[in-house]
Order: C-alpha cells, then sequence, then structure tokens
C-alpha cells in the first residue's frame, strides 16, 4: 500500500497500535481523505503539523496512518481479548448449570427434610395423645 510520507505508513504511525488519538507531539489526529492517484479516496490519520512540513523534508515525528490499517490492527488485538471472554462465558455458563443442579439437589433436601417433620410431627401428636390417654387411664385408676 502506497502512502504519500517518505516511506511506508508504518514508518509514521509512531509505534502506535489501533486507532491513533494523538500524534507524539500531542496534538489531536485528524481524518482525511487521500486525493492521490495511488490511493484515491482512501482515509487516513494524520497530525495537523505533518502536512505543514510533509513538502519540505521527510518527517518522521509526526503521526501518518491509514483508517483500515489502523481498525484492522484495533481488529487483531480485539481478537484475544473475544477468546478470552468467549472462554470466561463457557466457564460461567459450566458454574450456572452446576449452580441449577445443586439448587434442586437442595429443593429435593428440603422436600425429604419438610416430609420428615411432618412424619415426627404426626408421631409427636400421636405420642401426645397416647401419654394423655394413659395419664387420664392411670389417674383413674388411681382414684378408684
Amino acid at each position: 500500500m502506497m502512502s504519500s510520507g517518505c516511506e511506508d505508513s508504518s514508518v509514521n504511525t509512531m509505534g502506535i497500535r489501533g486507532i491513533p488519538e494523538q500524534c507524539g507531539c500531542g496534538r489531536r489526529t485528524g481524518i482525511y481523505t487521500s486525493k492521490t492517484k495511488e490511493n484515491p479516496g482512501r482515509t487516513f490519520f494524520r497530525c495537523p503539523t505533518f502536512r505543514n512540513i510533509l513538502f519540505m523534508f521527510c518527517v518522521q515525528d509526526h503521526l501518518y496512518k491509514w483508517v483500515d490499517e489502523a481498525v484492522y490492527e484495533e481488529v487483531q488485538d480485539a481478537l484475544p481479548k473475544v477468546d478470552c471472554f468467549a472462554s470466561d462465558l463457557r466457564k460461567l455458563k459450566m458454574e450456572i448449570d452446576s449452580l441449577k443442579n445443586e439448587e434442586e439437589e437442595l429443593k429435593e433436601d428440603l422436600r425429604k427434610a419438610t416430609n420428615e417433620v411432618k412424619k415426627l410431627n404426626v408421631i409427636m401428636k400421636v405420642g401426645f395423645l397416647v401419654a394423655s390417654v394413659s395419664c387420664i387411664v392411670f389417674f383413674m385408676r388411681k382414684r378408684q
């Protein structure tokens, strides 16, 4: 790909990957459209200072970068993060499934415990009734 700088566009990217916000000189980059025969209509980022001194001598200190290259780098840098998020998502889904299984087991344990409490409640009531009847019978016999 051709650039309108001294060398290939990568020379003037100043080591900045992805979409540049500002040049090394501190000025904010702008987006411009190429009007050259080699790259008609192709958009690029550049330092506003770059244009003013471009034709005087080779400028290595100001940013110049094609937009499509910057976007490609952004995508390249984002892909590992996307893979990491996908892996985290799979782990979270597995954890959710595990928690759902644990929830079902706990619900089953609760149902069993509730039934056990009901049985013990019935046994306690029957035991209280038997004890009450036994006391009544005992005191009635004792009176006689």
